[in-house]
Order: C-alpha cells, then sequence, then structure tokens
C-alpha cells in the first residue's frame, strides 16, 4: 500500500480537545508559561481500513528546557468502547472538558497503546487499526511551540526493496532502515514544496530578502513589514522594467509607507521658482514623506529609493513634520503654515528675537 500523510491543520485542531494552549493560523501550540500542564487530544484520524498500521508521527517541537513532551498514542477498528454499563464515542470520550484526564489516560494506555516521552519524532510500529487516538502532552513551565505534526501510515518503501523474510514489522532491523527512510521522506517532502517555497505569496519571510536580492534588489535592515516586503518582492521584476521613472518611485513608496507620497522633479519646478535649476540640478529629485520615520528608517528608505533612480540623479528624502514653518524647503498648500509673531512688552527680562515685536 502507498503511503499516506494526515497533516494535523487548524480545522482538525479547532475540534479537537486543548487546555494550556493557544494555537495560531498556522497550527501552531504555544503553551502558556502561567500553567505547569499543556495537553491536546487530536480528533481520531480515520486509516479508511480495517487493520489499517501506522508508521511515523513527526512534528515540530522547541520548548523550554525544563519542559518535557509526552506523546500518547492508540489505534482500533471501533468507534465506540464499552465504559461500565455504557457505550460511548472513543472520540467523543477524549475530546470531553467533562471527562478527566486520569480516564483519558487510561483508555490511551490500555492494552496496544503507546507512550513517548522527550521525542518529537516516533515510530507507531505495533499500532493497528482504523482510527488513530492522539494526545500530545507538555508538562513544565516556559514557552516555546509545537506545531507541523503529520502522521504517516502505509508500506515503508526501504523495507519493499528487501525479501519478504526480512520484512517482519517492528523487528530491529525494520526500525533500523526506517531511520534512512524516514530521512528520505522529509528530502522528497521538501523537494514537494519546492513551489510553495519559491512562491513569494507564500514562502517564509525569512526567504523574501533572498529573494529580492536574486532580482538586484537590496532589502537588508529590517525597515520593511513583512507584508509590505512580501508586495515590493512580488512587483520586484515589474518595477526593476520601470526603473528610473516617477512611477517606479510612487509605487515603492506607496508599498513600504502605505500611504502615496510627494514626488518633485527639478526640471518640473523651473518654472514655479524664481532660481531656475541649473544645469547640474536639473536632475534632482525631492520625496516629501508625511510619514514620521527613525534616522535609521530615513536612510534605509533613501537607500532603497536610490536603487532605481537614474545615474545621474540626485535624491533627497524630506519628511513633513506636523506644522512646519514657512521657508526655502516648504512649498504651500502642502502640509504648510506661516508661524505667528509673538507679542511681549520690552523690559529688562524679555529677549528678542526674529518673531518678537513690540506692542504701542
Amino acid at each position: 500500500m502507498p503511503k499516506t500523510v494526515y497533516s494535523i491543520k487548524l480545522n482538525r485542531l479547532k475540534r479537537s480537545y486543548g487546555e494550556g494552549f493557544s494555537m495560531d493560523e498556522d497550527a501552531y501550540l504555544y503553551p502558556d508559561e502561567q500553567v505547569m500542564t499543556h495537553r491536546l487530544y487530536i480528533g481520531r484520524i480515520d486509516g479508511a481500513d480495517l487493520d489499517a498500521e501506522w508508521g511515523r508521527l513527526f512534528m515540530h517541537a522547541s520548548l523550554a528546557e525544563e519542559q518535557v513532551l509526552y506523546i500518547y498514542a492508540y489505534a482500533t477498528n471501533e468507534r465506540n468502547i464499552r465504559l461500565g454499563e455504557e457505550e460511548v464515542d472513543i472520540d467523543a470520550f477524549l475530546t470531553s472538558e467533562n471527562v478527566s484526564d486520569k480516564s483519558k489516560k487510561l483508555l490511551l494506555t490500555q492494552e496496544g497503546g503507546l507512550r513517548f516521552v522527550g521525542k518529537h519524532d516516533v515510530l507507531l510500529y505495533g499500532l493497528k487499526g482504523r482510527y488513530l487516538h492522539l494526545c500530545i502532552e507538555v508538562i513544565g513551565e516556559g514557552g516555546g511551540s509545537v506545531g507541523g505534526i503529520r502522521v504517516e501510515r502505509g508500506s515503508d518503501q526501504f523495507m519493499e526493496a528487501f525479501p519478504e523474510i526480512y520484512r517482519s514489522g517492528n523487528e530491529f532491523f525494520h526500525r533500523y532502515i526506517s531511520v534512512f527512510n524516514s530521512l528520505y521522506n522529509d528530502f522528497d517532502g521538501n523537494i514537494d514544496r519546492l513551489p510553495e517555497l519559491l512562491d513569494p505569496a507564500e514562502c517564509p519571510d525569512v526567504l523574501l530578502p533572498v529573494y529580492a536580492g536574486w532580482l538586484g534588489i537590496d532589502v537588508q535592515g529590517d525597515f520593511i513589514p513583512p507584508d509590505a516586503l512580501r508586495v515590493l518582492v512580488s512587483e520586484s521584476y515589474a518595477l526593476n522594467r520601470m526603473k528610473g521613472t516617477k512611477a517606479c518611485l510612487a509605487r515603492i513608496l506607496d508599498i513600504v509607507l502605505d500611504e502615496p507620497a510627494i514626488i518633485l522633479e527639478a526640471n518640473q519646478m523651473r518654472e514655479y521658482s524664481e532660481n531656475p535649476a541649473s544645469e547640474d540640478d536639473i536632475f534632482d529629485v525631492t520625496v516629501l514623506v508625511k510619514k514620521q520615520l527613525s534616522e535609521n528608517e530615513r536612510y534605509q528608505l533613501l537607500y532603497l529609493l536610490e536603487q532605481f533612480v537614474p545615474v545621474r540623479c540626485n535624491l533627497k528624502l524630506e519628511i513633513f513634520r506636523d506644522s512646519g514653518i514657512l521657508d526655502n524647503r516648504v512649498y504651500l498648500d502642502m502640509n504648510a503654515q506661516v508661524a505667528e509673531l509673538d507679542h511681549a512688552s520690552l523690559d529688562e527680562f524679555i529677549g528678542l528675537d526674529a518673531y518678537t515685536i513690540l506692542e504701542e
């Protein structure tokens, strides 16, 4: 039988019962640092066949040194089990908040159940049954995360390459070969994920600066929010084709700042200026930004923009203040105001400045 992989995603986790955990949209669990015990009883996994043989259970686990990870696994062909004088649904029993943890553990550790301590990658050889029930438990205070839970069932690909006499399940040779089979499956899974990893819309945030670098754009410095950086990388090809244009700078500013900016070209301002731009200044471009940026963010944004301007262009980046004073760097009707004059009486305790007049 070919290998089948079951991934524990967000929808299945929402149908499970957990305590002491919070979860995110990527189906990762985060232990509450204020409690000692964190448990998750996962709803039944249907193997579709009677006496289905279960293989590898794998998850990503990053926990504090004081925390211990426990895994409980139990498989059966029956959906119900008799407890005392009544018959109950196993899945409803394990995911009920009204049933004690002790009673649930007794069910999972009965004959045929498996328990693992301190391991996040285990072999479920010996478990047979259509329905697989799992419990993940973290004991101890601290942070960390648990996620990427996957369960495999089906034949071991490496064991199929050996004669029948060597294929006895759960024997030493089987477990030894399974180490290499697990490594092979991990490589195979990474290869299958290559299209996802190469897609700017789906890849991890850490890869976005790498992909931008492939297209000749340096975005190092972590000054661009991840969502904005993802859009910038997705549009990098189009931006490179528009390099050297006002539209290119406007789009980059819109992506990074999440608001439009004002771009002024010296050659377009000559008719409005008393001192027309010289031949050396004709290619100057001034960008006026309303969003307040730190000095570090300002220089990083300027460095990014300079990668998209013509060679002879001298780029200036000006940031509006909340209320500006009319001077040679502020244009009327663009976030500018004239300062009001102060009035004071002249005596020995007052000093005069450029904005003080004497009362009549």
